[in-house]
């Protein structure tokens, strides 16, 4: 017995810097994503950016949870909004004030305030992509729309990219960032 009982402290007492080691390695990756930082909106690579000229965009990555914040504005007006989402969860219902994207569609969230959003990493975590799904109301009535966002750093990390494929577009939607330093 007391052989077992050593050979299970052995084990036990070398796990402990591994686990650790793991732990940290975590850390570390996480603290080092390449998404996180503060992106400037270039204008001459994107798509149209209507009713808004300017576009900020800040991106947190802590563990599981990623911070999206945005700041939108056009002269005196300015819109911002954050969004915290834990990749751990299956979707998360995020509570939504105002859909600034509407592109003077005459579009706007619905009376549920609300959208659903589900995210996952790619490619080593270079690629942030999010399923969402609100309601919008138009004079036709509540439409239902699905957008899926790519959130893609370049190589270097200087640029990011954010496609949008809006179930109610028939092209894409791509904003381009240059990061902030």
């Amino acid at each position: 017995m007391s052989g077992l009982f050593r050979l299970l402290l052995l084990t036990l007492l070398a796990a402990g810097p591994l686990a650790a080691a793991d732990l940290s390695a975590k850390a570390s990756a996480t603290a080092e994503s390449p998404l996180a930082g503060t992106w400037r909106f270039n204008a001459a690579r994107s798509t149209e950016l209507s009713p808004w000229q300017d576009y900020t965009l800040t991106l947190a990555v802590s563990g599981d949870t990623v911070t999206i914040s945005r700041s939108l504005g056009s002269g005196r007006r300015a819109f911002a909004d954050t969004m915290t989402i834990d990749l751990s969860r299956p979707d998360r219902v995020i509570p939504v004030t105002m859909w600034p994207d509407n592109r003077h569609l005459g579009a706007y969230i619905s009376d549920d305030h609300a959208k659903r959003v589900r995210a996952e990493w790619l490619d080593d975590g270079r690629i942030l992509r999010l399923h969402t799904d609100l309601v919008l109301a138009t004079q036709q009535g509540d439409r239902a729309v699905n957008i899926l966002s790519d959130y893609k750093v370049s190589a270097n990390g200087a640029v990011l990219t954010l496609t949008e494929l809006r179930s109610t577009r028939n092209r894409p939607v791509v904003y381009v960032f240059t990061r902030i330093p």
